[in-house]
């Protein structure tokens, strides 16, 4: 009796033993899903954090504040221009990187089939300030790193949502360079930019172009009256200079290495 206790004991130890086993095989993850555990929180905070939505709010509402002001100089309407970035800043592409979370996909993953399908909602508040804008005679310049191979998807998006000036001259996507420097020169040429808006501190000046974090904070404080001012800034955490930057600027990484890199940025107490 006793052995039949003994080998029954036994054959219940290794069933577990055996599904514990099978358990933690299951719940392996790639390196890739452990990249983008990383961006859960932050793709939730956009879609869902009433926060998000009252930050661009604030930020379109101030853009109305300032342009009131703006125009109450005189300057001819026409001449002035008011410059944006496209994504995360107008339009919300937070369902490609929901996506790409789901389907254990890394940048560009569902980015390609996503602007294609050119149905982005759009960042509250957005529509109805550049409204307003264009009906005061206000030129709107829409600067953008999506690729040319996007134009018309892009036009197509922005028109059904409402948004003024969607012209070929207004929209000025990358061809060969990331950097959008020479594309506000060309605004500049004919126009005065009175208000520059995104969610990257590269979409207003050259000099945050591939800088390091602490760079980055030391220009901002050196900028600090140019923030509300003539520079608005919509939040994003998911991606951008910012997180370019906490990898020190490095293409090609893994996912294991970018992992790396964040947990040494923590700072405690």
């Amino acid at each position: 009796m006793k052995s039949i206790r003994t080998l029954a004991f036994l054959a219940i130890t290794m069933c577990l033993l055996t599904s514990s086993c099978q358990k933690k095989e299951i719940q392996k993850t790639s390196p890739v899903d452990d990249l983008n555990q990383t961006l859960v929180l932050a793709t939730l905070y956009y879609q869902h954090a009433a926060e998000m939505k009252a930050l661009s709010y604030q930020a379109y509402n101030l853009g109305k504040i300032k342009l009131d002001e703006i125009l109450t100089k005189g300057e001819d309407p026409s001449k002035l221009a008011i410059v944006l970035d496209i994504d995360e800043t107008i339009l919300d592409n937070s369902p490609s990187e929901a996506q790409n979370i789901k389907d254990t996909l890394t940048f560009p993953g569902t980015w390609n089939e996503w602007v294609d399908a050119a149905k982005a909602e759009t960042l509250p508040g957005a529509v109805e300030f550049l409204n307003d804008a264009s009906s005061k005679g206000v030129q709107i310049f829409y600067i953008s790193n999506r690729e040319e191979a996007s134009r018309t998807a892009t036009i197509k998006n922005l028109t059904q949502k409402g948004f003024p000036q969607v012209l070929d001259d207004h929209i000025l996507l990358k061809t060969n360079e990331s950097g959008k420097e020479n594309r506000r020169q060309v605004v500049e040429k004919n126009h005065k930019i009175i208000l520059l808006f995104g969610d990257n501190l590269a979409d207003f000046t050259s000099l945050f172009d591939k800088q390091t974090t602490s760079r980055r904070n030391f220009l901002v404080d050196s900028l600090y009256t140019e923030f509300g001012n003539r520079f608005i800034v919509l939040p994003n955490p998911m991606y951008g200079g910012w997180l370019d930057a906490l990898y020190d600027n490095q293409r090609g990484l893994t996912p294991e290495q970018k992992i790396k890199f964040q947990h040494e940025a923590l700072q405690g107490f």
